[in-house]
Formats: structure tokens, C-alpha cells, sequence
């Protein structure tokens, strides 16, 4: 955490956010999806019953989509503007709802990939596999909710419409 801790100081204002976002948080989501989804298509089911492993792999596969979706949009329309835009850019008030009800999206299929995984909790007959598996989908979610922090608490509060002082 104190690695982010310094990265974030470095990066404060919106074109440093949305770089730091684009190289780090998006790169290291889409290398965990990557890895996750190798497994999913080279290893057969071991382990779990076969409809909760079917499960998750379907909410994976959703959660992917999603994330996919949402760092296209960012990185195609979202963060240019916010470059181009220069320090008095305003976000206009839609685009950070409708980020926020995306990001929500991603939240319930994770918090639905932890209830069906036990809390991430490994078991020790399980293969390594499956093992490395899971420790990678809780590595996600832990990158999702430090990326939506990013995103939620920094980059849209400093370009969202500031309401004028009384004079």
C-alpha cells in the first residue's frame, strides 16, 4: 500500500490519475483476467461441484466483459478529454454516474465470486492449480476496489462541477 501511497502523491492532478490508472491499475486487471482465464480454458474442473464452478466461470466471464467495456470507454473517450481538456476541464455530471453504476455492476459479481469461492478461502486438497486460481481472482478484486478508489475518491471528485462560492 505504500507503494500506491507514493504513486498517488506523484500523480494527483487528472492527467497524472488517469495515466497512472491506465498504465498500472488497467494493465495489472487486465494481466489477473489473463491469467485467470488460462486456467479456465486449459484446466478441467477438479475440485468443485461442477454447477459453482460453472457458475464462476460465468460470472468471470461477465466481470471481464464489463471491465473490458468500461476501459475501452475510458481510454478511447474518457481519459483523452480529460487531457486534452487541460486543469479547468469539468466531466460533465452523467459520465461519473454512469462509471459509478458500472463499477457497482463489477462490485456484486465480485462480492458474488466471493460468496461462491468461500471467502477465497483455499482448502488443502485442492490442486495447486485451482489453488493459484483462486488467489488470483481475490488479487482481482483486491486491484477492482484499489482501481474504483482511484477513480471514485480522486480522478472524478477533481474534474466534476465545483459549485461557485458566494460572493
Amino acid at each position: 500500500m505504500k507503494q500506491w501511497d507514493t504513486k498517488l502523491q506523484e500523480a494527483l492532478d487528472p492527467t497524472g490519475l488517469c495515466n497512472l490508472i491506465e498504465k498500472e491499475c488497467q494493465r495489472d486487471i487486465r494481466n489477473s483476467c489473463h491469467k485467470i482465464a488460462d486456467y479456465f480454458s486449459q484446466e478441467s474442473n477438479k475440485v468443485t461441484p461442477e454447477p459453482v464452478y460453472e457458475l464462476v466461470q460465468l460470472l468471470f466471464v461477465k466481470l471481464q466483459d464489463e471491465l473490458d467495456h468500461l476501459f475501452l470507454k475510458e481510454n478511447g473517450i474518457i481519459f483523452p478529454a480529460i487531457k486534452n481538456g487541460g486543469p479547468s476541464y469539468i466531466i460533465p455530471p452523467k459520465i461519473p454516474e454512469n462509471i459509478h453504476q458500472t463499477q457497482q455492476v463489477m462490485i456484486n459479481l465480485l462480492l458474488k465470486l466471493r460468496q461462491l469461492l468461500n471467502n477465497y478461502v483455499v482448502q488443502p486438497g485442492w490442486c495447486k492449480e485451482w489453488k493459484a486460481c483462486v488467489n488470483e481472482l481475490f488479487f482481482l478484486e483486491r486491484q477492482i476496489h484499489q482501481w474504483i478508489y482511484i477513480e471514485q475518491s480522486l480522478l472524478y471528485p477533481s474534474i466534476s462541477s465545483k459549485t461557485q462560492p458566494a460572493e
